[in-house]
């Protein structure tokens, strides 16, 4: 129960701080969202792909042992 009142908490300030960012800022600057000031929120890490390769030696070099 005292989780939940927690994360209540914050989602009103993180909407309280979220709005008042976004009523001052300039106007080529992106809104903020309240995720932006939510500590308890988990945010996805940037993700960087993968190269694509169709060139199997790799694997063979790191899984095959002459």
């Amino acid at each position: 129960m005292a989780e939940g009142r927690r994360r209540e908490a914050w989602d009103h300030t993180a909407h309280l701080l979220a709005m008042i960012r976004n009523v001052n800022r300039g106007p080529s600057t992106p809104a903020a969202k309240p995720d932006d000031f939510h500590p308890l929120r988990q945010r996805q890490a940037a993700v960087k792909p993968v190269a694509k390769t169709n060139d199997l030696t790799i694997l063979r070099d790191v899984f095959v042992r002459d």
